[in-house]
C-alpha cells in the first residue's frame, strides 16, 4: 500500500511537470481602443497554448505613460515581459538596452512566413536595420465626415474636401447653420505629435534630420503647418478642444468634419450608432501624393529569461499574425500587418468588402512615412513642449512665427 501511495505521488508530480505553465506579463496602452482586442487575443492564445498564461497588466492611458512606467520599473529591476508601445518611442527602449532584438527568433521560426507579414509593416518596427518589434496595429490619419450636416449646410457630400482650403470653404458653410453646430476639428494634440507630424510630412517638412539627431521642423514648410492651425482656428472656427472632447462632439452629431487617426474608426462608429451617416475619406493634403505619417503600436520583447522569451515570442507572433490581427482590426480601426488576414475572406477579406470606411486608411499605406520620436532621455519631454506650443497657436496666444521660434529653442535646449 505504501508503495502504491509513493507511485501515486510520483505520477501526480510528473503530471504537474508535464503541464508546467510559463507566465508572461504584458503591458499596453490606450485601453479605450485596445482593451477588448487585447483581452480577446490573450484568451484565444491561451486556449491554443495551455502551457502559457498571459497576464495583462493594468494598461496605461497613453504610449508616453507606458514608456515612463517601463523606465521606472527598469530602475527597480522589474519590467514586463512584453510591452506594446508607439513605434515613435522604440528608440527609447533600444537606447536603454531594454529591448531584445527579434531577428534570431524570426530566423529560427519555421512557421514565420505562414503568417504573411507585410514587409512594409515589419519595417515600421525596425531600428538600425534590426527587428526590435512586431507591428501590432498601424494607422494613418483620415477624414471623418457627418454627411447629414454637410448636406444641411449645402455642401456636396459626393465630392468631399481633398485640400485644407476646401475644408475651410466647407467650414464657412457649416458655420452658417448656427446653434451648437461646429464645422470641424483636427486632433492636433495626439500623443507623440502624430497628427502634426502628418501635417509636416504632407507639407514637405520633417520632424527630424535624416540622421534622427536634430530637429528639422524649424523650416518654412514647418511654419506653414502652424499657419494652417491658426487659419483653421480663425477662418474655420475650430474649437480649442481636447482630443476626447472633439471625438465626443463629433460622435454626438455636433461637428461636421473630424480629422484624426484611423485607429478610432470602430470606436467612433459605435458611438455614432444611427445618429447620422458617417463617411471617411483620405486626409486632406496640399499634394495628392504627399506622404502621411503611419503610426501605431508595436510589440517589444523585454524579458531576458530564456523560457519566458520562448513563450513571449509565441504570444507576440500570434497577436501580430493572421488570427490576432483579425481580432485587432475588428475591435479597432487600425490596419493589420498580415497579408493573409487581409486576403482571407473568413478573416478580414469579407470585413473590408463590407466596410468601405475601413478601406480608406488601408489604401493610404502606400504613402506611409515613419512616425518619429525625439532622441535622447528628454525625448518625451520635447513632445510635451511641442504640444504646448501647438495649443498656443490654436488658442491664438502665440503667432505661428513666435511659436516656431519658442518650440525650436526649447527643443534644442532639451536635446543638448
Amino acid at each position: 500500500m505504501k508503495a502504491l501511495s509513493l507511485l501515486f505521488v510520483l505520477l501526480l508530480s510528473l503530471g504537474r511537470s508535464a503541464y508546467a505553465v510559463t507566465e508572461i506579463n504584458i503591458l499596453y496602452g490606450l485601453p479605450h481602443l485596445f482593451k477588448e482586442a487585447h483581452e480577446t487575443i490573450a484568451k484565444d492564445f491561451m486556449a491554443k497554448h495551455p502551457d502559457i498564461k498571459v497576464n495583462l497588466l493594468a494598461p496605461a492611458k497613453h504610449y508616453d505613460e507606458v514608456a515612463t512606467a517601463v523606465f521606472r520599473g527598469a530602475v527597480a529591476g522589474s519590467v514586463p515581459d512584453v510591452v506594446y508601445n508607439g513605434t515613435n518611442l522604440m528608440n527609447q527602449f533600444v537606447n536603454r538596452g531594454l529591448a531584445v532584438p527579434l531577428d534570431s527568433f524570426i530566423r529560427s521560426d519555421p512557421d514565420f512566413e505562414k503568417e504573411g507579414y507585410i514587409p512594409a509593416m515589419l519595417a515600421t518596427s525596425q531600428i538600425g536595420g534590426a527587428q526590435y518589434g512586431m507591428p501590432f496595429a498601424i494607422s494613418t490619419p483620415i477624414a471623418y465626415y457627418n454627411v447629414d450636416l454637410i448636406r444641411r449646410a449645402g455642401g456636396d457630400a459626393e465630392h468631399l474636401p481633398k485640400t485644407w482650403e476646401q475644408v475651410m470653404e466647407l467650414s464657412e458653410k457649416v458655420n452658417q447653420l448656427g446653434g451648437n453646430t461646429k464645422s470641424m476639428y483636427l486632433h492636433w494634440s495626439t500623443a507623440g505629435t502624430y497628427i502634426w507630424q502628418s501635417l509636416l510630412s504632407t507639407h514637405g517638412a520633417s520632424l527630424l534630420t535624416p540622421d534622427g539627431k536634430a530637429i528639422a521642423f524649424n523650416s518654412p514648410a514647418g511654419l506653414k503647418t502652424l499657419e494652417l492651425l491658426r487659419d483653421l482656428s480663425v477662418r474655420a472656427k475650430m474649437p480649442n478642444y481636447s482630443r476626447e472632447q472633439g471625438r465626443q462632439d463629433f460622435s454626438a452629431g455636433l461637428i461636421a468634419m473630424q480629422f484624426s487617426s484611423s485607429a478610432e474608426l470602430t470606436l467612433v462608429t459605435k458611438q455614432i450608432g444611427n445618429k447620422f451617416t458617417l463617411r471617411t475619406a483620405p486626409f486632406p493634403t496640399p499634394d495628392a501624393n504627399a506622404r502621411l505619417v503611419s503610426g501605431g503600436a508595436t510589440a517589444m520583447l523585454l524579458t531576458k529569461d530564456a523560457a519566458k522569451q520562448k513563450a513571449a515570442w509565441a504570444y507576440m507572433k500570434f497577436a501580430t499574425g493572421a488570427l490576432g490581427q483579425t481580432t485587432m482590426v475588428r475591435f479597432t480601426g487600425y490596419n493589420p500587418s498580415s497579408k493573409v488576414a487581409i486576403e482571407t475572406p473568413t478573416l478580414l477579406g469579407d470585413y473590408y468588402a463590407k466596410t468601405p470606411n475601413a478601406r480608406v486608411s488601408l489604401a493610404q499605406l502606400s504613402r506611409a512615412a515613419p512616425w518619429l520620436g525625439f532622441p535622447g532621455a528628454m525625448g518625451i519631454k520635447i513632445s510635451d513642449v511641442v504640444t504646448d506650443k501647438l495649443e498656443a497657436v490654436v488658442s491664438l496666444k502665440l503667432t505661428p512665427k513666435d511659436a516656431m521660434q519658442q518650440m525650436s529653442s526649447e527643443a534644442n535646449a532639451l536635446l543638448k
